[in-house]
């Protein structure tokens, strides 16, 4: 009768191990599937690999222009000004790989998206020697309508955040002082 209980233990427990690697394999499959359809809704903007120098012109109309020299960003108005490498690390970052939520083609009118006359306008040199320059429009929710130069009739939507890497000054970028040295 034990031998019998054992028997009858032993396959359940067969059962129920095998139970338990279905559902960990469909989990997985599961997994695998929703990540692969998140990777086919991503739209690729601009893949320019390392950015070498970029240029922005602020709706102030300031432009900025920024290099990289022997691992750092340094601004070509002002050479001497000592940069916080956040800021121009943000852009670069920002701007070397950018995604787009919505792709809208045939584009009629430009104005329409704040492109005819655009909030931002960045041109980016990438370590190949490739460049691009984009138009950033008007907000559209919490995203703003961005154009490539080249693809007149395309206009991408990307979310609010990339254009806000572009809202410094040179000025907001000098590196501040430590209250202990402004202190001597």
């Amino acid at each position: 009768m034990k031998k019998k209980q054992m028997i009858l233990l032993a396959a359940l427990l067969a059962v129920l191990a095998a139970g338990y690697g279905i559902l960990v394999f469909q989990n997985k499959k599961a997994e695998r599937e929703e990540q692969a359809a998140q990777e086919s809704s991503v739209i690729k903007v601009i893949d320019l690999g390392e950015i070498q120098s970029f240029s922005y012109q602020t709706p102030e109309r300031e432009k900025l222009h920024f290099k990289k020299k022997n691992n750092k960003w340094i601004c070509t108005k002002d050479k001497k000004a000592n940069l916080d490498q956040t800021y121009p690390n943000r852009i670069a970052d920002t701007f070397s790989s950018l995604t787009a939520s919505r792709k809208l083609e045939d584009i009629d009118a430009l104005e329409d998206y704040g492109l005819n006359k655009p909030a931002y306008i960045v041109e980016l040199s990438g370590a190949d020697g490739k460049k691009i320059t984009v138009n950033i429009g008007n907000l559209t929710g919490e995203e703003y309508y961005l154009q490539v130069e080249g693809e007149e009739q395309v206009v991408y939507t990307v979310a609010a955040s990339n254009a806000e890497a572009l809202n410094y000054s040179l000025e907001d970028m000098r590196e501040k002082e430590s209250e202990e040295e402004s202190d001597s």
